[in-house]
């Protein structure tokens, strides 16, 4: 993956996480960080109606893990 023009490494990918999170990287609400610049987010991603479908997914999806006990 990391030979394709859309990923990046370890090292680059943590760096770039921790400037977000330290500040370095300033993104207001509403923007995401890809690779140290920030963008806009779309309207679709700030849609209320996607955001439930969204959600409901992800409680699907981790259903049986998060039913899942260790060793049982």
């Amino acid at each position: 993956m990391t030979r394709t023009p859309f990923a990046t490494g370890r090292r680059a990918a943590g760096s770039h996480l921790a400037d977000s999170v330290l500040g370095a990287t300033r993104a207001p609400t509403g923007s995401y960080v890809d690779r140290g610049g920030v963008s806009r987010s779309s309207p679709e991603s700030c849609d209320p109606l996607r955001e439930g479908e969204l959600w409901d997914a992800a409680e699907r999806f981790t259903a049986a893990f998060a039913a899942w006990t260790p060793g049982a």
